[in-house]
This record gives structure tokens, sequence and C-alpha cells, in this order.
């Protein structure tokens, strides 16, 4: 099942990131994607980045990856200026393909998202945002789909007010689906298959029996993809305090045979089904936080374990640094402090 899974998963890849591109005039786009996988492979650089254009947002989810009221701990708010994102697109645009504008925020709250699209695209690269869709408007609906943007994740954990709204603290539920609908329809009505959409699902236990309802949605709508999101809690982010109780409220309890489960749950909390002893993820893509520091991962919250100021560098010069070089061995061998409760488990 896995196999026929990843196959039809590498024919849609063909066709989104290749045949799409060259049936539209933008061989170009393919001859980016494959120069910079090339690189990747014989210059060992990566092939993706995480720019974290603002470390904003406006929900307060009580189970968030990336709590803002931790980060301000040691990072102040801050949206990252233009003329600083240009830049580091300037210096990172002859080795990654894929671009993530995005990190531990809603990339909608900035002003400059579409234009922050736009640029990377008119630089050859895939760029990608996931967004709560509370700021998905008709307005910024009709500049995403004109931008270039390559992809754009919906996240929806429920089709049900109640539900969404306790699991998406600070949401709205009629906005956020009619919002996705009429994305959705707009795309449609304009014949464009860009950017692609996918639907985010973090499975819960609020919505354990709603994924039979949230396929039939994803259908209705024509989305590209639906992914069934784990549910996960690191110690990076929480105590093992509130592991235990957000895991009370929260961590799906009934026996779903999904892969998007990944925890085994006990008296003390949650214990995560497969302990990885290396980090492959660190070879191919990192992080740049809002203020231009490069760091090794997205999980580095408070800009610990720095590569460089992305703004002020080439991205190979950087990457080929010995300290850097040795940091992010470090890294795929996960020996950090950070490394060890990181909540890359997936």
């Amino acid at each position: 099942m896995k196999i026929i899974k990843k196959i039809k998963y590498t024919i849609n890849v063909f066709h989104w990131f290749v045949w799409y591109n060259l049936w539209n005039g933008e061989a170009k786009k393919v001859w980016h994607l494959f120069m910079s996988m090339a690189k990747h492979v014989f210059l060992k650089t990566p092939y993706a980045v995480i720019i974290e254009t603002s470390n904003t947002c406006n929900f307060r989810c009580p189970t968030c990856p990336t709590p803002h009221d931790l980060i301000y701990k040691r990072r102040c708010a801050k949206y990252m200026e233009l003329a600083q994102y240009k830049k580091i697109i300037d210096n990172i645009k002859d080795y990654v393909h894929i671009v993530y504008i995005y990190n531990s925020n809603e990339p909608l709250l900035h002003q400059d998202i579409v234009e922050m699209a736009q640029y990377a695209s008119d630089n050859n690269l895939h760029t990608m945002i996931s967004t709560n869709c509370s700021h998905l408007d008709k307005e910024l609906t009709e500049k995403l789909l004109n931008s270039g943007l390559g992809e754009i994740r919906f996240a929806l954990d429920s089709l049900k007010k109640e539900p969404f709204e306790k699991f998406r603290q600070g949401g709205d539920f009629e906005t956020v689906i009619e919002n996705i609908k009429y994305f959705c329809k707009r795309r449609k009505e304009l014949k464009k298959k860009r950017p692609i959409t996918t639907l985010q699902f973090i499975l819960n236990k609020l919505n354990q029996d709603e994924i039979g309802d949230i396929k039939k949605f994803a259908q209705e709508q024509e989305i590209d993809k639906l992914y069934i999101k784990p549910f996960i809690l690191g110690e990076y982010a929480y105590s093992k305090e509130q592991i235990k109780e957000l895991s009370k409220e929260f961590f799906a309890d009934k026996d779903i045979n999904d892969d998007a489960i990944v925890y085994k749950k006990d008296e003390y909390g949650l214990k995560p089904k497969t302990q990885y002893t290396q980090c492959p993820d660190v070879k191919r893509v990192f992080t740049v936080l809002a203020d231009g520091r490069a760091v090794m991962c997205c999980f580095d919250l408070f800009g610990d374990y720095v590569y460089g100021e992305m703004d002020k560098m080439d991205l190979r010069e950087m990457w080929n640094l010995p300290a850097v070089k040795e940091m992010r061995q470090a890294s795929y061998n996960r020996e950090h402090p950070l490394c060890q409760k990181c909540g890359n488990i997936e």
C-alpha cells in the first residue's frame, strides 16, 4: 500500500513540477528545479529553505508547535522587511528551488506577502505558504492567484464549529471555511492549476471521527492534496507536565490505523513510536528567521544554532563554513540538546 502511495505521489510531483510548467511555457522553472537537485547531489547544498516572514499570528492554538508566548520570551514580534527578503532570495536563488514563506507565523498578516511570492516566482523558485485562512478574503485571493505562488496549504482541522474553534483558538469557523471555498471556486473559474492546493487536517481527539468527511470535502472543493497531519507535542516547546495535560484533551483516543498517529500514550504522557537517530532534513532544508539569521532548523525558535546572516552572504559560501558544517553534522546525528527533544518525528 505504501509503495502504491509513493508511486502515485511521484507521478503527481512530476505533473505539478515538470509537466505543468512546461505546458505553461515556464521551462526556466523546470530547468531551475533540475539544476537545484543536481547541486544538492554534487555540491551538497540544500534544495529548500523556510523563510520566517514574521513571527506573529492572530490565533492562539493550545497545541501550536511554535507557541508565541514562548517565542516572545527571547524574540520580539517582528515582520521581515521586503528589501531584506529580496536580498535573501538573491543569495539563495542559485541553489534552492522550494521556498516556504512561513514558519512560526500566519503569513497572510504580512502586508508584502503577495510581492514576496511574486519575487521568488520571478526568480524561478517554487513558493509555498500555509495559512489559517482567516485573512484569505476575496481581494487577497485574487492577488495570490495571480502572484506566481506555487502552493497554498489550508489549515482546517474540523468541519464542525465547536471542535474547530477549540483547537484553533481565535479562529472563526464560518469565515475560514467560506474563505477556503471561495479560493477553490475562484481558482476553478480562472482555470488555474496554480497554486497547488493542499488541505491540512491535524488528526486529534476532537476530529478523529471526521476523516471520511474531510476527504469528501477535499474532493468537493477539487483540492489537489489532503494532508492528514500527525498531532505533535515536542518538549522543545512544552514541559512534560504540559504535554501530559494537553494529550488528555487533544490526543486521539481511538484505535485509528493511520500513519498520522506517531505517539503511544501512557500514564506519563506521549512517547514517540519511533526514536530516530538521524535527521536527514538538516542537509536538505534550513530556516531563516524574521531578523535574517539562518538557523539549522525550524524548531530553533530562539536562534541558538546560527549559520550566518542570510541577507549578507551567498548560500554556498555560508553552507561550507567549517563551523556550519560541524554544526550541521552534529544536528544530522541528533547530538545537540535541541535535537534530543525536537518535534520532527513524522
